[in-house]
Order: structure tokens, then C-alpha cells, then sequence
């Protein structure tokens, strides 16, 4: 803590004196000055507490003129008080003696200072970063939720030299999704990944795999993929909640990679339940949740939470004059995504309840009878009509 011109022993030069302010050269960095600022007090309070323990006659013996380069510099004991020859500073008594003098300084500049009465340095420092009870939990949910929401990239072939006919993947986009199950199931939405010629899954670990389409249902914005992890990982599914239970004002969490900054967290309220939001299929999604959680480009796809860290929607569109987040952003309800990823999984597409029949063409029915309807052209065996 004390400078190297503190202490110039007689012999060895002095400091030059203060001249004013000097000017830092460029290399000392702001943080190393303010070290530097900290440490200057500390070492005037242990060089004043050094003097202080020194007697008077020390000080005299200690102030020797300056002598040429041979000759050694000599510091009075003891033992040369009545001889009157100094010994080497360099000697085992000299060296023992100037310890005692400094270790008497400190150790009075110890019982001096007042003392800190509580807690150690690592119990101070634990305090300082101590969480309440909400960040807490909030990190609990981060933390536990984060290794099964994964970063999705597509590509896309595209004519890099029509001349030459050279096709070439490149990126096209980037979205979020989650882990469905431990069959290797990963669930998006089906306009991150629409159009794409090949997939890529990264996981927080940083481990990236190619990821196969399974299904999709444009209808709900549904999509299903399918990953293979090298050996030694597994996958971490994220709980499903009950979506039909939400109450407005509840607690939500947002997990996602906005603008390709992956993993990232946003917190916000269920602002209102039962919406109804358009899909990229034309087909109305009923039942969507709205939140004010930060939801921007490339959030979509990724879970939405409870406080309990469960799957109680998708992140999917937002509203927005500008194109990033204005606090009202959508969410498909995790019962509708259960259902059509179930379907998905079981049959490759999502079938829906239908009668079954074959309609005759819009108009034909105004045609023949004169009155607006629908003619049914057919009823197939074994469909709902038929039954």
C-alpha cells in the first residue's frame, strides 16, 4: 500500500519535491488512480504511525550523510553502542532490529484504530449481494427454466451466382422454443421456422445440433421439432401449467433470444385472458394470453412462465407501431399448444373435429333452389356424419 518514494533510505536518494500537480501519463488507467487515491491515505497513517514508534536517537542514527557507492550502508544496534561502529543493514541483527521497530508501529496503529464491531470481510461481502425473497425466486426460475429453452436459427437455400448456378444455405432468421419432452421433442412457432431449408438448435450449454420438422399446424402457429444430442447430454423439458386457471395480474416470465440475444429474461403480468389474435395460417386463435412482459423479434416461440416456473403459453405475436416491445405482446395458452403438439406427435398433422361431408361449390345451392346454403355433394364412409 505505500509508494516506493514513501520510504528512500538515507544514501539511496530522495523523492523530488512537490512541484504541484502533475499530469497522469496515458497508461494509468482510471480504476489503477483510484487505487492509487485509496492507498495514499493508508500509507501517510502507517508512515506517521512508524515515526511515532521511533525514539528520537533512532531517528538521529538512522539520518547518516550520504556515503559513496562501496560503502555499505550502516544502521546503529545495540551492540555498536558502545564501540560506536555501525553494523550492516544487511546483517541478521540490523534486519531483526528494523522488524521489531516496524512490528511495535503496527501494531499500536492497530489498537489505535477503533473496531468494527459484527461480521467478517466474506460475511460482509455475502450480505452486500444477498437477494430478497421475490429476486430470489425470480433467479430460481431463471436458473432452472434456462436448460430447456434453445435458440433456433434457419436457413434457407438462395442463388449466390445465378450465372454459374451456385445455391447456398444462408441465414434467413432466428426464434426461441422450448423443450416438450425427452424424446427430443422441441416446440416453436411455425413462422419461425417457415420456409427454412435447414434448422439449427443451440442449448445454453452451447451445444448446437440440426433439428428435423416433425409437424406443424399453421393454424395455431404450431410447429414441432426433432433433435438428437451427442452423447452424455440429456434434455431438460420445461413443466406445463394450466392455462385455463390464469388470472389477470398474475406474475408471468418471458425466456426467449430477442434480436439473437439468447436466454434472455423478462418479467410482467397477465394483462388480460380470452384474446383473440390471427394466425399466420388466416385462422383465428382463441383464447390467447396478453402480457406486458417485453416480448420483441425473436422471442417467438419461447415459454412463457407462472411463478412456479411452468409452460402456460407460447410467445408469439406483438403489437407494436414500431416493431419492438409496447408492453402488449400474445401468447398461445399452453392447453391449445398440448393439444396440437399432441396431435402432432400422434398422427404428423392436427386433425380437427369435422363432419366429414363433401360440399358442392360456394353458389351451387342459390343456383338450383334459389335460397343461400350449401349442397352436400357427398358424405364419405366412417366420418362423423355417416355415424
Amino acid at each position: 500500500l505505500v509508494p516506493p518514494a514513501a520510504f528512500i533510505l538515507p544514501g539511496q536518494g530522495a523523492p523530488p519535491p512537490p512541484s504541484g500537480l502533475m499530469a497522469l501519463p496515458h497508461s494509468v488507467s482510471r480504476r489503477s488512480l483510484r487505487r492509487q487515491m485509496v492507498a495514499l491515505p493508508l500509507a501517510g497513517l502507517l508512515a506517521a504511525a512508524v515515526l511515532a514508534a521511533l525514539t528520537p536517537s533512532s531517528l538521529r542514527s538512522m539520518a547518516m550523510p550520504r556515503q559513496s557507492s562501496e560503502a555499505a550502508l550502516k544502521v546503529p544496534t545495540q551492540s555498536d553502542a558502545a564501540s560506536g561502529a555501525p553494523e550492516v543493514l544487511g546483517s541478521p541483527t540490523a534486519r531483526r532490529s528494523l522488524v521489531a521497530t516496524v512490528g511495535t508501529a503496527l501494531a499500536g496503529l492497530s489498537t489505535s484504530l477503533p473496531k468494527v464491531e459484527g461480521l467478517s470481510g466474506a460475511a460482509h461481502a455475502e450480505v452486500s449481494t444477498q437477494l430478497n425473497s421475490e429476486e430470489q425466486q425470480t433467479v430460481s426460475i431463471f436458473e432452472r427454466s434456462t436448460p430447456g429453452v434453445v435458440y433456433v436459427t434457419t436457413e434457407a437455400y438462395r442463388f449466390e451466382d445465378a450465372a454459374r448456378s451456385e445455391i447456398d444455405l444462408v441465414p434467413t432468421g432466428s426464434g426461441s422454443g422450448w423443450v416438450y419432452d425427452t424424446a427430443g421433442h422441441i416446440v416453436t412457432n411455425y413462422h419461425v421456422i417457415r420456409d427454412a431449408n435447414a434448422l439449427t438448435v443451440r442449448f445454453i450449454d452451447g451445444t448446437e445440433v440440426r433439428a428435423s420438422v416433425v409437424g406443424a399446424d399453421p393454424g395455431s402457429d404450431v410447429a414441432v421439432l426433432q433433435v438428437k444430442l451427442p452423447a452424455g447430454k440429456t434434455l431438460s423439458p420445461l413443466p406445463r401449467g394450466n392455462s385455463a386457471a390464469l388470472k389477470v395480474g398474475q406474475q408471468v416470465f418471458a425466456i426467449g433470444n430477442p434480436f439473437g440475444l439468447d436466454h434472455t429474461l423478462t418479467q410482467g403480468i397477465v394483462s388480460g385472458v380470452g384474446r383473440t389474435i390471427q394466425s399466420v395460417g388466416g385462422r383465428p386463435i382463441q383464447g390467447a394470453i396478453q402480457t406486458d412482459a417485453s416480448i420483441n423479434p425473436g422471442n417467438s416461440g419461447g415459454p412463457l412462465l407462472d411463478s412456479r416456473g411452468q409452460v402456460i403459453g407460447m410467445n408469439t405475436v406483438i403489437v407494436s407501431p414500431s416493431g419492438a416491445s409496447a408492453g402488449v405482446g400474445f401468447a398461445i395458452p399452453s392447453d391449445t399448444v398440448s393439444a396440437r403438439v399432441g396431435s402432432i406427435l400422434r398422427y404428423g398433422y392436427v386433425r380437427r373435429p369435422s363432419l366429414g361431408l363433401y360440399l358442392g361449390p360456394d353458389g351451387l345451392a342459390k343456383r338450383l333452389a334459389g335460397k343461400e346454403g350449401a349442397v352436400v355433394a357427398g358424405v364419405p364412409r366412417g366420418c362423423a356424419a355417416g355415424t
